[in-house]
């Protein structure tokens, strides 16, 4: 029963120093793609202040490594403790990113009870220059063209806030082992 307990405590202690290692608390402390253009319309600017997106010529599989990478390096984890990757539907964009979002990719870094990065991705056009739909249109900024569109969404959570919750799982997982225990007992 002794062990039990220090296994316990001891795997307490180690979700309590997962939880305040220290972590992005802002869109701009992640890096900004390579070789692309910060964007400036509505939406991907001061208006969602955890948005950032950028356009490029980079496509979804340099895109989500390069973020993913970054996203481990800022949260103290590197390869260490690799996060955890969730692909969403494209069209789940408007609900993670901002309403009108385009979209033909989306995905998910994040560490459990703590933060997420959403990294979304529009690419018109794959990479052999063959348009997904017919009638879409290239990406033109500033006279320039374009290969791409990736926004990004960073979902931060307050140190304070994952503590509580954290506690409060352990306060109900030691109730219900608790009471697993009398009913054993009992029988």
């Amino acid at each position: 029963m002794k062990l039990i307990k220090v296994s316990l405590s001891i795997l307490f202690l180690v979700g309590l120093i997962y939880l305040l290692v220290p972590g992005p608390n802002s869109i701009t402390q992640l890096p900004q793609l390579p070789n692309s253009l910060k964007s400036k319309e509505p939406g991907d600017t001061f208006q969602n202040p955890n948005n950032s997106a950028y356009f490029s010529k980079y496509y979804r599989s340099f895109v989500t490594s390069y973020y993913k990478s970054a996203f481990e390096k800022l949260n103290g984890f590197n390869n260490f403790l690799p996060s955890v990757k969730l692909n969403h539907p494209p069209e789940e964009a408007f609900q993670y990113i901002r309403d009108q979002q385009q979209s033909t990719y989306l995905e998910e870094f994040l560490y459990p009870f703590r933060d997420s990065l959403y990294v979304n991705g529009y690419e018109p056009y794959n990479q052999k220059g063959k348009p997904f739909y017919p009638g879409i249109n290239r990406i033109i900024v500033n006279g320039k063209y374009f290969d791409t569109k990736t926004t990004l969404r960073l979902y931060h959570s307050k140190e304070q806030n994952r503590v509580i919750v954290y506690i409060l799982m352990w306060v109900g997982i030691l109730a219900l082992l608790k009471l697993s225990k009398k009913a054993i007992q009992s029988k």
